[in-house]
């Protein structure tokens, strides 16, 4: 009897250790955003970099810029998404789009992650 309890308590560690490491968004490769992009009326591609950023270099389709250092304090800015359509969200490195992606989660949508951002893409730019 004891050994089932003791397997039953393990089991229920695990499920919660496991649960939460769940980040609620998906991290995307380079080869995986391609495949986004050849459909990209049922992705909404969101950069969250600075404006200057954005207008500097971007991946081609990335077409809605929402800077994260604004959206941090003012999630009304969400409100251009369509919650329906999942969102691929990219920034320079991997850092502020994890963060932002947290947020999006939180707000009901689905996120796919570009892990590296810009500086890993190895695509075009424009």
């Amino acid at each position: 009897m004891m050994k089932k309890i003791i397997v039953l308590l393990v089991s229920l560690v695990l499920v919660f250790s496991l649960s939460a490491c769940s980040t609620g968004y998906t991290n995307i490769s380079n080869d995986e955003l391609k495949d986004m992009l050849e459909d990209i009326d049922s992705y909404q591609f969101v950069d969250v970099r600075t404006s200057t950023e954005f207008y500097d270099e971007k991946i081609p389709g990335f077409i809605i810029n929402i800077d994260y250092y604004i959206l941090e304090d003012d999630y009304s800015l969400l409100d251009r998404l369509d919650k329906t359509i999942p969102v691929v969200i990219m920034c320079n490195s991997g850092n502020r789009s994890v963060d932002a992606s947290k947020i999006l989660v939180d707000e009901g949508f689905e996120v796919y992650n570009l892990k590296n951002g810009i500086e890993g893409w190895d695509g075009n730019t424009e």
